[in-house]
């Protein structure tokens, strides 16, 4: 593994779903920390939000240069050009760190349960599967091809994953099956390429159009009643506390590469400098 640091280094970042929620924190608390020179691609499907990520990102980071590239990853037909355009002409060599943050994912049709899908649901469950899977694994290995093994250069792999990768949620099944799968998909990249740093981030419940959609639309009292009590509680977290905690666990760089690791194993910034 390179020894070159995690932040301050020129670094080279894609960031998907970064039109919003936990991407777009993401973006600016990292983008923050980066070193001159560096570049933040930021892709989704709505220009609007991700040219507003792009300004958050520039009030914060100045000396970053941010791209905005509009793709949409479930299309199978364009994913080859939505890759190419989100490495374009880049010089690896240009850089000391490269990162890639795997965040794309949307939560599936929650107005009923698994057993009541069918054969006529399989256009739907491939769709979903292409931007919630497959498209991460092209992604992936894109990247890696594109920003080969060298000397001093340091490559980092983040998936955003959830509880949910490890315990089912009712009428959340293709979610969880995704997660389970990109989780699975992320350690075996860990153990074919261990020079690269591999992590599967849990980012915690947290406040997000995601979070809101669940409660609305989910047909399982219990699991809305659930969802609703994190707020009720003060357990949902704002997207700019996971990002914190997200660059908290980058910079101590102490984690197996392709762990599973939450935002609650590991204490504050705070609560480290203190003990």
């Amino acid at each position: 593994m390179a020894a070159t640091q995690v932040f301050d280094s020129k670094t080279f970042c894609i960031i998907t779903g970064g039109s919003r929620g936990i991407g777009r924190a993401i973006a600016a608390t990292l983008s923050a920390k980066f070193g001159p020179g560096s570049t933040v691609v930021l892709t989704g499907r709505s220009t609007a939000d991700l040219n507003e990520t792009q300004r958050q990102v520039q009030a914060v980071a100045p000396g970053v240069n941010v791209s905005v590239v509009t793709a949409d990853l479930a299309n199978a037909g364009t994913l080859s050009e939505s890759l190419s355009s989100l490495t374009g002409t880049t010089n690896p060599s240009d850089f000391q760190h490269v990162l890639l943050i795997n965040n794309a994912a949307s939560i599936n049709d929650m107005s009923r349960y698994m057993k009541q899908m069918t054969a006529s649901d399989v256009d739907y469950v491939q769709q979903y599967f292409m931007l919630n899977l497959t498209s991460m694994l092209m992604l992936t290995s894109h990247f890696l091809r594109t920003f080969p093994k060298r000397e001093g250069l340091r490559r980092t792999v983040i998936n955003v994953t959830s509880l949910c990768a490890i315990k089912p949620m009712k009428t959340s099944g293709l979610y969880n099956t995704g997660k389970a799968a990109r989780e699975m998909m992320v350690r075996t990249y860990a153990i074919e390429e261990p020079d690269v740093r591999f992590l599967n981030y849990s980012p915690g419940p947290v406040d997000t159009d995601m979070y809101r959609e669940i409660i609305d639309k989910s047909i399982d009292q219990e699991f809305r009643e659930m969802m609703r009590d994190l707020e009720t509680k003060n357990v949902l977290l704002k997207p700019h506390q996971t990002a914190a905690k997200l660059a908290v666990i980058l910079e101590g760089d102490d984690y197996e590469s392709g762990a599973h690791v939450d935002y609650f194993d590991v204490p504050d910034k705070e609560e480290n400098t203190s003990s």
